[in-house]
């Protein structure tokens, strides 16, 4: 079941920001949040990760670790992005 907007976190919400523009890995994720000056790990990443997928909102692309959205929660269209 989706996740309605106010379920997500900051960190859920710049997840879904940063695989609007890009596949990613948790690790890479982790790398891009520390440039802009967020101290988070990798497992609390690939958690939130892993969260967001199990409600359908991101996807593990041939369970390789690269992820990409599949449904927004925060869109009012009915696609999700």
């Amino acid at each position: 079941m989706p996740l309605a907007e106010d379920e997500l976190n900051e960190l859920d919400n710049r997840i879904l920001d940063a695989l609007a523009d890009v596949r990613a890995t948790p690790t890479l994720l982790k790398k891009i949040f520390e440039e802009d000056g967020t101290d988070v790990s990798r497992q609390y990443v690939n958690q939130r990760m892993k969260r967001l997928s199990e409600h359908g909102h991101i996807e593990n692309l041939f369970d390789t670790g690269v992820y990409e959205v599949v449904f927004d929660p925060r869109k009012n269209n009915n696609d999700g992005y």
